[in-house]
């Protein structure tokens, strides 16, 4: 029998690999591995500021927490994760006194989650998040947000997965990706880093609001600058994180809250901290940030269920 080359036979094996992983991937979108339906300019080429009943009511002086959570992959085979889900587990957390007879979600004002609610930015995901997560926020009545907690979303990359977009603007709070509000003493950024990058336009009205505001600050978005130097899941674009970076440093900025990575990696800048939260999802973690505004002092600190 004659023998087959070696290269026929890498080929070969070459071929298959690829036809797997395409059928694999081809649940997030082929035409997504290459290019998304939207980029950033066209998404996030306008900050929102938010105002009225669309904001957060807080107090001058007020002393209170935000729940934060990130990668929650509604559609995604748990198995990776190693089990079930365990959202009851989460809430069931968040509700469970402490020593002092107080439980860790009673000083809760409002949420914030950082992207990647859905896997494959399928609607059914997003349905699943709202109805499993947002909407039993929104019933849960706290001593810092007596009509429920409300839910602040900003986009991750699997989100804008099958066009995911789309959904995600008509099913997410505030319905923007790039937005602001403030509070007494901090303003608050959320910007869309889906795509790996920022876009001109984005970071230009960024750059322009930031310098003009005079109060301490703090961002949000779902795709780290730095993550420790986790160079495969930050922003590529090393000139775009440089202005960023430096952007944060001069206007007061306290955290540079993100994802992604799915585990706690915390950079200190010098000017500002870069948070990056765990997976509530993988790691089963979420952060509570705790906001003092007459001292004007901010502090993450991350909690496991």
């Amino acid at each position: 029998m004659k023998k087959r080359p070696a290269a026929f036979s890498f080929l070969l094996i070459l071929a298959v690999s690829l036809i797997i992983t395409s059928c694999e991937l081809a649940e997030y979108g082929l035409d997504e591995l290459f290019f998304r339906d939207m980029p950033p300019d066209e998404r996030a080429d306008t900050l929102t500021v938010l105002t009225g009943s669309k904001a957060p009511s807080v107090s001058t002086g007020e002393v209170y927490d935000v729940l934060i959570i990130s990668d929650v992959h509604f559609g995604r085979d748990t198995s990776e994760a190693g089990g079930p889900r365990r959202e009851s587990d989460w809430f069931s957390k968040l509700q469970t006194p402490d020593s002092t007879g107080r439980c860790p979600i009673d000083s809760v004002k409002f949420a914030i989650c950082l992207g990647d609610v859905a896997d494959h930015g399928k609607q059914e995901e997003y349905t699943k998040f709202n109805t499993e997560i947002r909407d039993k926020l929104a019933a849960i009545p706290t001593l810092a947000a007596p009509e429920g907690i409300q839910v602040y979303s900003v986009t991750g990359n699997h989100d804008l997965y099958n066009s995911g977009w789309a959904t995600w603007s008509v099913t997410q709070n505030p319905g923007t990706s790039f937005y602001k509000f403030t509070t007494p003493s901090f303003s608050w950024y959320f910007l869309d880093s889906g795509s790996g990058s920022l876009g001109d336009r984005q970071y230009n009205a960024l750059k322009e609001d930031m310098t003009v505001d005079s109060s301490r600050k703090l961002v949000f978005t779902h795709v780290p600058i730095y993550a420790d130097d986790g160079f495969y899941f930050t922003m590529q674009n090393p000139d775009e994180r440089n202005r960023l970076i430096s952007l944060c440093a001069s206007t007061d900025t306290v955290y540079f809250v993100d994802a992604h990575v799915h585990r706690e990696k915390v950079t200190d800048f010098g000017k500002f901290i870069e948070y990056n939260m765990p997976s509530l999802l993988d790691q089963y973690s979420y952060g509570i940030l705790h906001i003092d505004e007459a001292a004007v002092t901010a502090r993450i600190v991350c909690m496991s269920y």
